[in-house]
């Protein structure tokens, strides 16, 4: 979060602009703090660190990313961590070759005006958009 804003990866699918949180899958031996330090570097070419949790989300799902691949059943315990950039660094714009191959880039949006954007899951746009207050730490089983 950056003044009112957080960062968000932007992808192209299908020629419609979608946005979605930085973040991944966990190597082996990795812990959840590390992968996402990892997977952040990859995504949007800059140095994290990650204060802690946030939220929980879960998918039971038969389709895969944003385009529904169909894959085998899953379910997805998914963990939203608070963290911010370390001292220096600055996410990159535009993709690269280290990014996702549907991501073209990343982009700061108005955590005010994010209903105004494709932001998947919506679940966590609203949550984010909510009294910190009342906001809960378990969002439930979430649609992608």
């Amino acid at each position: 979060m950056r003044e009112g804003a957080i960062l968000m990866n932007r992808s192209d699918v299908e020629g419609h602009e979608v946005y979605d949180l930085p973040g991944g899958g966990q190597e082996y031996g990795e812990t959840q703090a590390d992968a996402l330090v990892r997977e952040c570097a990859e995504e949007i070419g800059a140095r994290v660190r990650v204060h802690g949790v946030a939220c929980l989300w879960e998918f039971i799902t038969t389709t895969d990313g944003f385009l529904r691949e169909p894959i085998e059943l899953l379910h997805q315990l998914n963990v939203g961590f608070w963290c911010g950039l370390e001292p220096g660094e600055e996410p990159r714009a535009e993709a690269s070759t280290s990014m996702d191959t549907w991501q073209v880039g990343t982009s700061w949006l108005p955590v005010a005006e994010l209903d105004r954007f494709d932001v998947r899951p919506r679940a966590v746009a609203d949550w984010l958009q909510a009294d910190p207050s009342i906001r809960p730490v378990g969002l439930g089983v979430v649609e992608l």
